[in-house]
C-alpha cells in the first residue's frame, strides 16, 4: 500500500482564491497531499502524480449566477478527466445569505451534471466562530443576520436560516439534521443521512464544534458530491484509506525562497481593520486613497517607489477603510469603478514589486487575492504550514517562484500580519 495515490481522488471547486487555500490547508492538515491550481486548463506538464486532492480556485462567488454555473461545470469536467471520484464544492462559511446567491445554482448544476439527487450542506467552521444550530448559521454568539457581517458590501447577510436560504437559491427542498443526531450513535447518523437523501435535495447539518465535523467527515462516504466550508475537510481521511492512501498528518516541507515581504490589504472587514491598525504600529504603512488616485495627487509611481524604498521593512500598502469611507467611495465613485481601481492597483503593485525583488506577498481580501493571483499568472501552488486556521503559506510551483498567504477578510487574529511575516521569514 502506498502513502499517496497516483492521481488525485478528491476534486474540489472553490468559489474564490482565499477559499481555495483555506480548504487546501485543511486537507493538508488532515494528511492529504494537496495541489491548488488557479485555472482549469493548467500546463500539460504539471505533475499530478502523488497528490490525493486537487483544489481549483475560481473567482465565482460574486459574479453573475450564470457565469458561476458555467465556470463551475467546466471545472467539474476537468476534474473528472483527471480521474477524480469524489467532489467537493467549497463556499464561504457565511454562505452569502441572500435569495440571489450563487451557491444554490452551482450546487444544482453540479448535482445534475453528476446525475445525483442530493448532497450535504455544511457551512460551519467552528475554529473561526461559524456554527450551525437548528439549521441557523451563527457567527460567534450572534445569528448571521445580526452579526457584524450582515452589511458585507458584496454579499450582505440578511438571513441566518440555511434551510430557507438554500431553498430560496436552489430548486429543491432542504432538511436539517440536528446536533443531537450528530452527537448520537454514528450508525444512526449514517442511516439518517441516507434516509434524508431519499427525500430531500439538500441536507443541512448542525455543527457546533470540531468534534461534530470529525463525525460528519466519517459518515459522508455515500455522497459523491459534498458541499460546505473548509471545515468539512477536517476528517475525510478514513474514506481515502479504501483507495490505498495512508494519510500522513506530518507537515510536508515546502521550501521557501528567501527575500523581502510585502503586505497588501484590500479587505474592509472589521478584523482586517484591526489587523492593519496593529501592524502599522511597528511597520511602515501607506494608504491608497481612491479619490487621490483619480485626481492624480497620489500616483501609482509614487506608491511603487515607496514600496521599493521600504523593501527591507516589510511594508504594508492598504485600501482597507471604515464602513463610512467605503460607503462614501461607492456612492461618489461607484461600486464597480472603485473596486476595479483599487483591486487593479494592488494587483499591479504585487506584479511590479516581485520584479523589484520581493519574494513573499501577504494579501487580505478574497476579491483582492483573486485579482493578484490572476495578474501574477501563477498556475499552481503547493500548500505549506498555516499562518492561522484556514490561511496556509502557498508556494508557487510555476513562475514566478514566490510565497503567498491569502487571507479572507475576517480570518486571523489581530496580529495576523506580524505572524505571517515571522512564518515567512523564519524558514
Amino acid at each position: 500500500m502506498k502513502n499517496h495515490l497516483q492521481k488525485p481522488i478528491l476534486g474540489c471547486i472553490a468559489d474564490d482564491f482565499t477559499g481555495a487555500s483555506d480548504l487546501a490547508s485543511f486537507l493538508v492538515n488532515s494528511g492529504l497531499r494537496t495541489l491548488q491550481v488557479n485555472r482549469i486548463q493548467v500546463d500539460a506538464d504539471l505533475e499530478l502524480d502523488g497528490y490525493d486532492a486537487i483544489v481549483i480556485a475560481l473567482k465565482t462567488r460574486t459574479v453573475d449566477a450564470s457565469i458561476s454555473v458555467e465556470t463551475s461545470l467546466a471545472a467539474l469536467q476537468w476534474l473528472k478527466k483527471l480521474g477524480c471520484r469524489k467532489f467537493y464544492f467549497k463556499y464561504c462559511s457565511t454562505f452569502d445569505s441572500t435569495p440571489d446567491g450563487n451557491i444554490g445554482p452551482v450546487i444544482d448544476a453540479l448535482l445534475d451534471a453528476l446525475e445525483l439527487q442530493s448532497t450535504i450542506i455544511c457551512p460551519a467552521l467552528p475554529v473561526n466562530g461559524r456554527t450551525v444550530y437548528m439549521g441557523h448559521l451563527f457567527v460567534g454568539d450572534a445569528p448571521l443576520n445580526e452579526s457584524p457581517l450582515k452589511d458585507h458590501p458584496l454579499t450582505p447577510m440578511k438571513d441566518s436560516s440555511v434551510v430557507r436560504l438554500i431553498e430560496a437559491q436552489g430548486q429543491g427542498k432542504a432538511v436539517n439534521i440536528p446536533y443531537t443526531c450528530i452527537e448520537g450513535d454514528e450508525m444512526a447518523l449514517k442511516q439518517a443521512l441516507l434516509e434524508a437523501a431519499q427525500k430531500y435535495r439538500y441536507i443541512v447539518l448542525d455543527t457546533l464544534n470540531t468534534a461534530h465535523l470529525e463525525r460528519i467527515g466519517r459518515n459522508v462516504e455515500a455522497f459523491t458530491l459534498i458541499t460546505g466550508s473548509s471545515g468539512l475537510a477536517t476528517n475525510l481521511t478514513s474514506e481515502f484509506s479504501k483507495y490505498g492512501c495512508i494519510p500522513d498528518s506530518s507537515k510536508r516541507a515546502v521550501r521557501l525562497p528567501d527575500g523581502p515581504t510585502l503586505i497588501l490589504s484590500g479587505s474592509c472587514s472589521a478584523m482586517t481593520q484591526r489587523q492593519v491598525a496593529q501592524y502599522k504600529l511597528k511597520h511602515p504603512a501607506l494608504y491608497i486613497d481612491p479619490f487621490k488616485l483619480l485626481d492624480h495627487t497620489q500616483t501609482y509611481e509614487q506608491i511603487l517607489d515607496w514600496a521599493v524604498q521600504n523593501k527591507s521593512a516589510a511594508p504594508l500598502i492598504y485600501t482597507t477603510s471604515s464602513k463610512e469611507i467605503v460607503s462614501k467611495v461607492q456612492s461618489e465613485i461607484g461600486f464597480e469603478t472603485s473596486q476595479a481601481l483599487l483591486e487593479g492597483t494592488l494587483a499591479k503593485l504585487a506584479h511590479d514589486c516581485i520584479k523589484a525583488g520581493f519574494k513573499n506577498i501577504v494579501v487580505a481580501g478574497g476579491e483582492t487575492s483573486g485579482a493578484i493571483v490572476k495578474t501574477l499568472n501563477i498556475h499552481a501552488f503547493e500548500i505549506g504550514q498555516s499562518v492561522s486556521p484556514g490561511v496556509p503559506i502557498l508556494h508557487s510551483i510555476t513562475p514566478p517562484i514566490i510565497n503567498l498567504a491569502l487571507k479572507s477578510g475576517n480570518f486571523g487574529d489581530q496580529t495576523f500580519f506580524q505572524t505571517a511575516l515571522e512564518k515567512l521569514t523564519c524558514q
